[in-house]
């Protein structure tokens, strides 16, 4: 029988590194998602979508982690920089420091320009 989920199909397929860069993207559209163009004020106030998004924010950090390391990644996405990106929950959610404005920065305006540049290689 012919498996008519071409998602789970191409997902089940894919290479550790198209993995990364799956996963990447998904996370970041999260992230985006959670904000869901709110203002700042009110995007902080709703406290399960803020926890939420510096979840996806770890996450994205630690896949970054992992792609810097990876050259065919970075060769191949050179305008990103993963090294930078790997730091981005340290920037944001370092110990008690919440860097609010950055996080709010990061998810309107660097997160769609990112998803962007991972989305037209």
């Amino acid at each position: 029988m012919e498996n008519n989920n071409n998602n789970n199909q191409t997902i089940e397929n894919m290479s550790y590194t198209e993995e990364l860069i799956f996963g990447l993207k998904r996370w970041i559209k999260k992230a985006i998602d959670y904000l869901a163009s709110r203002e700042a004020d009110e995007f902080f106030k709703d406290d399960k979508s803020f926890d939420a998004t510096c979840y996806t924010i770890l996450v994205i950090s630690e896949i970054a982690s992992k792609i810097k390391d990876i050259d065919e990644l970075k060769n191949k996405y050179n305008n990103v920089n993963f090294d930078e990106l790997a730091l981005i929950y340290d920037k944001c959610l370092k110990e008690d420091n919440i860097n609010l404005s950055f996080i709010y920065d990061l998810i309107s305006k660097a997160f769609p320009y990112l998803l962007f540049l991972l989305e037209n290689k």
